[in-house]
C-alpha cells in the first residue's frame, strides 16, 4: 500500500517538482511547479488507493445483538412511526434477541431461523412469527449491505402466511355489559372514546379534545408519508366521561389491551372499532361518513374525493344518530 514517506519529491530539467511511485503495479507521477502542490496530489492518490483497499478487507464479525441494537438505532428509528417502532424492538428484545443474540452474525444460519419461527408456529403465536420474520429479514438485508455476511438466509426460510383474524363487532347485548363492566376499570374513559369514535389503539396518545370535535393523528400510514390528521364529532353518549387526562392513560397500549382482554376474554381491543363502524351505520348514518371518521381508505383518493363534502355541522348532526 502507497505510503506519504514514498513521497520523495525530485527536480525535472524543467524545474519541477515531480514524485513518482512505481511499486505494488503502480507507474504514477505528480508533476508541479511548487512542491507541496505535487505533494498534496501524492497524498490524495495514496490515499484514495488506501481506502479502495480497505473496503475489501472483510470486516470483523459482530455479535447478532451488536448489529441489531446499531440497525435499530440508525435505521429503524428514523423509518417508521413511535409506536411502531417501539413495538418492533419490544418483539426483537422478547423473540430474537434471548434466542440468537449472542451469536455472531454470520454463525445465524437457515436452519437456526428456522428453528426460531417454528417454535414461534408450535406454540400458536402466527401473527408473531410473521412480524419476527419481517424484523429478521430486514436486519440480515443491513448486514448484507455492510458485507457482514454473504447472504441473506431469511431468503430460505419456510413457514406458512399468516392469515389474521378479522375483527368483530360486540353485540348490543355485549355492549351493554361491556359499558357497565368498564364502570370497575381504571381505563372506563379510554374505553369509551373507542367505543364512540373508533379510533386505532395507537390514535389514542394523539387525541385533542374540544368542545365538538376529538382530533387524532392518523396511525397507519406508509413509511415515508407525511403525518396526517382527522376530526372525529363527539357523541353525546361520550360527553359524560371527558375530559380525557393524561393521567388517564397508561404509557403502553398493550396495557389497555390486556385490561379489555380481562372484561372481555372472547374479544380484542380492536373490536371496539369494528363495533363503532357497524352500530354507526345501523344508526343510518352513511358509509362513506364512517369511512372519512375512522380513516378506513380503500384507495388512496377517498378521503381527498370524500371528506370535503362533510361540513363540520352536518358531521355534528350525523353523531347525534349513534345510540348504543
Amino acid at each position: 500500500m502507497p505510503k506519504l514517506k514514498d513521497g520523495k519529491p525530485r527536480i525535472t530539467r524543467d524545474g519541477l517538482y515531480q514524485i513518482r511511485y512505481r511499486r505494488d503495479g503502480y507507474n504514477v507521477q505528480f508533476t508541479a511547479k511548487e512542491k507541496k502542490v505535487a505533494m498534496e496530489r501524492f497524498r490524495e492518490w495514496a490515499k484514495s488507493v488506501n481506502d479502495e483497499k480497505k473496503a475489501l478487507v472483510p470486516k470483523k464479525a459482530e455479535y447478532f445483538a451488536e448489529f441489531a441494537e446499531r440497525f435499530f438505532q440508525n435505521v429503524k428509528r428514523i423509518n417508521v412511526d413511535e409506536e411502531t417502532y417501539k413495538g418492533q424492538y419490544r418483539t426483537y428484545q422478547l423473540h430474537i434477541e434471548p434466542k440468537i443474540g449472542k451469536m455472531r452474525l454470520k454463525q445465524v444460519g437457515v436452519m437456526k431461523c428456522q428453528e426460531l419461527l417454528s417454535g414461534l408456529l408450535d406454540i400458536g403465536r402466527g401473527r408473531t412469527c410473521e412480524t419476527v420474520r419481517w424484523i429478521l429479514n430486514e436486519i440480515f438485508n443491513a448486514a448484507l449491505g455492510e458485507k457482514l455476511v454473504t447472504d441473506n438466509p431469511m431468503n430460505f426460510v419456510k413457514v406458512p402466511k399468516h392469515i389474521r383474524k378479522k375483527g368483530k363487532r360486540l353485540t348490543q347485548e355485549e355492549v351493554a355489559f361491556f359499558i357497565e363492566a368498564c364502570k370497575h376499570s381504571r381505563y372506563q374513559k379510554c374505553f369509551m372514546v373507542f367505543l364512540y369514535t373508533g379510533i386505532r389503539r395507537n390514535e389514542l396518545y394523539s387525541a385533542v379534545f374540544d368542545e365538538n370535535f376529538v382530533t387524532v393523528e392518523n396511525g397507519k400510514r406508509r413509511t415515508g408519508q407525511p403525518k396526517t390528521w382527522r376530526k372525529i364529532p363527539i357523541a353525546s353518549g361520550l360527553k359524560e366521561f371527558l375530559p380525557l387526562l393524561p393521567g388517564d392513560i397508561p404509557k403502553s397500549n398493550d396495557t389497555l389491551s390486556s385490561a379489555f382482554k380481562r372484561i372481555m376474554p372472547n374479544n380484542s381491543l380492536k373490536d371496539l372499532r369494528h363495533t363503532f363502524s357497524t352500530r354507526a351505520q345501523e344508526c343510518k348514518i352513511s358509509k362513506e361518513l364512517v369511512d372519512v371518521w375512522t380513516a378506513h381508505i380503500d384507495n388512496k383518493d377517498m378521503t381527498s374525493a370524500v371528506y370535503t363534502h362533510f361540513s363540520e355541522e352536518y358531521q355534528l348532526e350525523e353523531i347525534k344518530k349513534l345510540q348504543y
